[in-house]
């Protein structure tokens, strides 16, 4: 195999240590440095050290074709995605990286992957039960690790693009009725649970919900403040910020929910008295019982036996979301309203995810047509 050199396609930065600057390179797979006492001088070290690179014909650095996916996949992710994306994206991202991308294709060196094994993985994961979502997630993340690879100059195409996206039927969501949501508040009334569900029915997010704490809310002119939320990061429970400006916002809580909430917050000081110097004081509305952080698993084991109770049939907790946008609408709320208090970045993402064919604002509209058909003289037929 013959070696040559050539000039880096590869992107760099340069910045200052004390009274020096330093140049870092990423070319073809490999990350060179150089440091001199100015900036010009600096580059001019770093580029040359690029040249000197040993290129293959083929025009990856010589070593670097002997990579194998499952050797890139996981410190690509990590240094480019960690801390940069939400929480609950990048473990997304990484479940399917360490169940199913890694274990089918792990083993494949980077430019021997073709778009015929990515295919591959992604039939099996079907016949393995894995939806379409999670087969479109594994595509695209074995598509950007490629194309980063490609950028890096490791590989010469990458073998994901083009491929075609699984096609996905979402899943239809029933929201609950007014009547069953009055009958879930009514069997739950005094309960640790009304409060809960009460804040579910204002349309927050599980991880909302849960990391609210007292001082978010205002009882005295019935505000909720939502600004925050519960994710799992490396591990552990804690306060993380929400995704986008537009989550951030403020409620306005019924009478009942006030009630149910000062309810609430007794229940949680006899808790607390409890407990004693056991106690984790984080102010949480819903807190476990020693007063920290409530596990997600168990909050939406405690919404599905209200549920059962209820005689209604197994729903997410997410559904209280659905059910809240929907029963809005059906009371003529605007949709611009209804994106307010769920938070969402457009009234699009309002009407097309959470209102639910409510027909009850339509068939007002109707009996509307008929009294003014009616009060001029009957039929316009």
């Amino acid at each position: 195999m013959s070696v040559k050199t050539r000039k880096s396609n590869g992107q760099g930065h340069t910045y200052k240590v004390g009274n020096s600057w330093k140049t870092v390179i990423t070319s073809h797979g490999r990350t060179v440095t150089a440091t001199a006492k100015t900036q010009q001088e600096s580059k001019r070290r770093a580029k040359e050290k690029v040249q000197q690179l040993p290129i293959a014909n083929n025009g990856k650095v010589v070593g670097a074709n002997k990579v194998t996916l499952g050797q890139y996949l996981l410190p690509w992710l990590d240094y480019h995605h960690k801390n940069k994306i939400a929480s609950t994206t990048y473990r997304r991202y990484r479940g399917l990286a360490v169940r199913n991308v890694i274990p089918g294709l792990g083993e494949m060196q980077l430019n021997k992957i073709t778009k015929r094994e990515i295919a591959t993985l992604l039939t099996s994961m079907g016949a393995a039960n894995i939806g379409p979502r999670s087969q479109n997630q594994a595509l695209a993340l074995i598509s950007k690790c490629m194309q980063s690879a490609v950028d890096s100059g490791m590989i010469l195409n990458n073998p994901a693009s083009g491929l075609a996206k699984t096609p996905e039927t979402k899943a239809q969501i029933t929201p609950l009725t007014e009547t069953q949501v009055l009958d879930l508040l009514d069997k739950n009334k005094g309960k640790f649970m009304s409060a809960r569900l009460h804040i579910a029915f204002c349309g927050l997010r599980q991880g909302e919900a849960l990391g609210l704490q007292w001082s978010d809310i205002d009882f005295e002119n019935g505000i909720l403040h939502v600004h925050q939320q519960v994710q799992v990061v490396d591990g552990v429970r804690k306060f993380v910020k929400l995704k986008t400006d537009s989550s951030v916002r403020k409620i306005i809580l019924s009478d009942t929910a006030i009630q149910a909430l000062k309810i609430h917050k007794s229940i949680v000081a006899q808790m607390r008295l409890s407990v004693g110097a056991e106690w984790t004081d984080r102010d949480l509305v819903f807190p476990n019982r020693v007063g920290s952080f409530q596990q997600s698993k168990l909050d939406y084991q405690r919404w599905q036996n209200a549920l059962k109770e209820c005689g209604i049939s197994a729903r997410s907790l997410h559904n209280a979301r659905h059910t809240a946008g929907t029963l809005l609408y059906a009371n003529e709320v605007g949709i611009e309203t209804i994106r307010r208090v769920l938070g969402h970045s457009s009234v699009g993402i309002t009407s097309r995810t959470y209102v639910h064919n409510a027909e009850e604002p339509l068939r007002r509209a109707a009996e509307s047509m008929n009294h003014i058909y009616k009060k001029n003289g009957g039929s316009a037929a």
